[in-house]
């Protein structure tokens, strides 16, 4: 009985330990922290990146900083820097976990006076092999006079970013030719990669430093389709927004042409102007309106493209999807059109508004017209002086011929009367 009684004992015992060691796990946390309050340029301090009493055997994680305003001094043979980006890597020498607090410390020098902002990601593996799950913060360091980082501070402080954001502020790759542009409110891109690539290192910080940040699928890319998931959950744990990047890993890039050459609207014009790394479009339609025609040219014309959601348009918000895939039916890009159809109300202001438009046009047109028409009176009086002087040319025109007529006259006469008295001498 006593022996039985043990056995339930350490049963017991060992249930909370690993609900003990699971909880330590979830609630692991990289912390980082500078050892100087006040930095100015050309000063040197320290960032240290701390975690709180974590069982791990081995981790390799990547620190990114602002190369502008900060250089790193820290030479080690375990390090490497590259550009912005250091990577360390850290192994236990038994293949055991070791219980770390402090994982790593850098030395810095500051360039340039502003905010210098440093983050970082890792991955986290305990003996067994099995990935750990870390929660990652974020440093600003103020970098200048100590006025103008109290000011920076109070801008900080009043940006007052709610506890349910989980939006993201930064996302960067380190690689090169992602399409759209990053925008915190899209929340699907398209990259793709050669096929000698088989990790990408993602950055990405939250607007609410304490949101938390989880990246999967970023490792050991396959050759084909691979999805980059990043997931924020708010401070406040009510609201998750995911990050998705879709990877196409390809010993052909030129068969993985998801362009579209053309994209208009019948009647429409896209917002913003089309652009074939653009995705994300506005349209507003009239209320009479039920469905679109839509002229979508592939840049590849071997391409294949697919229109979804621009019939039987209802009244508010429509999302209209087309869908391009390339020759290598594998690599996919969606251009999203959100159409908004207005109401009967909204079309009543509408027309009313457009009215007073063509009016306020019609009105500077007529300006226009009227500052450029010349007088009436100054017409008429400008048309009889031209008349008078005409008369007045005329005029003289007469009189100058009449002149001419009489000294001819005269002229003749008195060639006349001497041929005439020769012909008397010579008789």
């Amino acid at each position: 009985m006593k022996k039985r009684f043990l056995i339930i004992v350490n049963l017991i015992f060992l249930i909370l330990l690993t609900i003990l060691c699971i909880k330590s796990q979830a609630d692991s946390k990289i912390i980082l922290t500078c050892d100087k309050n006040s930095i100015n340029k050309d000063d040197e301090f320290k960032v240290t990146a701390d975690i709180n009493n974590t069982d791990i055997a081995a981790f390799t994680i990547w620190m990114y900083f602002d190369n502008e305003k900060v250089e790193c001094l820290t030479k080690l043979d375990n390090i490497n820097i590259l550009e912005n980006r250091i990577i360390y890597t850290w192994f236990s020498d038994t293949g055991k976990n070791k219980s770390l607090t402090e994982l790593l410390e850098l030395e810095f020098k500051a360039k340039d006076s502003g905010i210098a902002t440093f983050s970082i990601i890792g991955e986290f593996y305990n003996q067994n092999g099995e990935e750990i799950d870390i929660q990652y913060n974020n440093l600003d360091v103020n970098i200048g006079e100590e006025e103008k980082i109290e000011t920076q501070s109070d801008t900080i402080e009043s940006q007052n970013i709610s506890d349910d954001n989980s939006n993201l502020e930064i996302m960067r790759l380190n690689q090169e030719g992602i399409t759209p542009n990053f925008d915190p409110n899209i929340q699907e891109y398209y990259l793709v990669i050669d096929e000698s690539i088989d990790d990408i290192d993602v950055t990405a910080i939250p607007e609410n430093k304490e949101s938390q940040v989880k990246i999967t699928g970023n490792k050991k890319l396959k050759i084909g389709k691979n999805i980059i998931n990043i997931e924020v959950t708010s401070k406040d744990k009510t609201n998750v927004k995911n990050y998705k990047i879709n990877i196409t890993k390809t010993n052909n890039i030129s068969k993985t042409n998801t362009n579209l050459e053309t994209l208009a609207i019948e009647n429409y014009e896209l917002i913003p102007e089309f652009n074939n790394n653009t995705t994300n479009y506005n349209l507003e339609v009239s209320k009479d309106t039920n469905s679109l025609i839509i002229l979508a040219i592939p840049s590849e014309m071997d391409a294949k493209v697919e229109v979804a959601g621009n019939e039987d348009l209802k009244e508010g918000n429509n999302k209209m999807i087309i869908t391009v895939t390339a020759i290598d039916k594998i690599t996919v890009k969606k251009y999203n059109i959100n159409v908004y159809k207005r109401n009967e109300s909204e079309e009543k202001e509408y027309k009313e508004n457009e009215q007073k438009r063509i009016e306020e046009a019609n009105n500077v047109l007529q300006k226009m017209s009227t500052e450029s028409v010349v007088n009436p009176d100054e017409e008429i009086s400008e048309s009889e002086e031209n008349e008078n002087q005409t008369k007045q040319m005329q005029s003289t025109n007469t009189a100058q011929d009449k002149i001419f007529m009489i000294v001819g006259t005269a002229v003749s006469l008195l060639v006349l009367g001497i041929v005439i008295i020769r012909i008397k001498k010579n008789i």
